[in-house]
């Protein structure tokens, strides 16, 4: 009995070392296992950081094309004015606010100065040597900047058979920019003598319109047919990007037509929130091929 247990403590003692052993081993793997998790998890976290503060040019030319995202239901109309029929694609379908025929909306891109907006195809949009006017041949509305040197991109216009038998007289909105004035510059809203005005800041506020931060002012100025009883306001938004100053300008006017006329007022405020659609819809961003200072754009041909 005493050599039988003094065999099994012996085979107990040359045991325990294999079971140490084995003790060891899996505790090497496990930290083995934990070093292989965390280098994955670096590496994972360096892609995200990668993806999101250093993504190739080609993606983002890719998503300022794809500005067209933003306001998906550009093209249709907003709800017509009591008792006035709004003519749509040219007197194609009439209607009365509502069963509205929606319409896929065009698209305008400046790749020199990388900015792009919507507008529907109902619209007039008007670039190259005509860019600064409206459709009555007109300044389509003052240029606000505090120093000279910008250029305009070009102007998209409301025709007036859109809002037949009113007091309607036109309504439009201007891109411009200006490469040659600093970020403090561009927070001033000022119209010179050149174009009408007396050199005076406007007052302005900021506002957020889509995920562009703007400095924004209202504007009464005169019409410039010289009509009685015309009235325009005009509203100029300012946002700096790019090294240049961004404006873009919006003008609506009416009135001028007698009681006798019989014909229905347009609420302004109404015309402004179709113009405001196209503005939700600016892309700005950053281009490699651009360079603050450089000349205009070539006038095109409409």
């Amino acid at each position: 009995m005493s050599a039988n247990q003094g065999k099994n403590s012996a085979g107990q003692k040359e045991s325990e070392p294999i079971l140490f052993r084995d003790v060891e081993s899996s505790s090497e793997e496990i930290s083995g296992r934990a070093r292989t998790i965390a280098i994955w998890v670096g590496l994972f976290i360096c892609a995200i950081v990668v993806s999101q503060f250093g993504r190739p040019s080609r993606a983002r030319e890719r998503e300022f094309l794809r500005g067209a995202a933003k306001v998906e239901a550009l093209g249709q109309s907003t709800q017509a004015t009591p008792g006035v029929k709004r003519v749509h694609d040219g007197g194609v379908a009439a209607m009365h606010g509502e069963g509205a025929k929606e319409v896929t909306p065009a698209i305008y891109v400046s790749k020199k100065y990388g900015v792009a907006w919507q507008y529907p195809r109902t619209y007039v949009l008007r670039k190259g040597a005509n860019a600064n006017l409206n459709l009555a041949g007109q300044t389509a509305a003052a240029s606000a900047f505090a120093g000279a040197g910008g250029v305009t991109l070009a102007t998209v216009s409301i025709p007036a058979r859109l809002y037949p038998n009113t007091d309607f007289k036109n309504a439009s909105f201007s891109v411009r920019v200006n490469p040659h004035i600093g970020e403090t510059e561009c927070g001033q809203i000022k119209i010179s003598a050149a174009d009408g005005g007396d050199g005076e800041s406007f007052p302005a506020s900021q506002i957020t319109v889509g995920t562009i931060d703007f400095v924004e002012a209202d504007v009464n100025v005169e019409d410039e047919s010289g009509a009685p009883g015309v009235a325009t306001l005009e509203k100029f938004y300012h946002a700096y990007d790019n090294d240049a100053c961004y404006e873009f300008a919006m003008s609506a006017s009416s009135g001028g037509i007698s009681a006798q006329a019989k014909a229905a007022s347009v609420d302004r405020d109404d015309i402004f929130d179709l113009l405001t659609e196209i503005l939700t819809s600016v892309t700005i961003v950053p281009r490699n091929g651009y360079v603050a200072g450089g000349a205009a754009e070539k006038p095109n041909p409409r």
